[in-house]
């Protein structure tokens, strides 16, 4: 279950990686990274402002 979860949170940027053809583990781990927190942080803020 832990690694569903986990391929699910980090499928946002691995679908960058994958579309901008980026291989290398460095550069694809910074795509990732920085993709997945501004997906995240979207989903996040939208729920907040709709809770609030």
């Amino acid at each position: 279950m832990l690694a569903t979860l986990t391929k699910v949170f980090l499928l946002p940027g691995n679908l960058v990686s994958d579309f901008a053809g980026i291989v290398a583990n460095d550069d694809r781990g910074m795509m990732r990274t920085l993709i997945n927190m501004l997906f995240w942080n979207l989903i996040g803020a939208t729920i907040a402002f709709y809770l609030a």
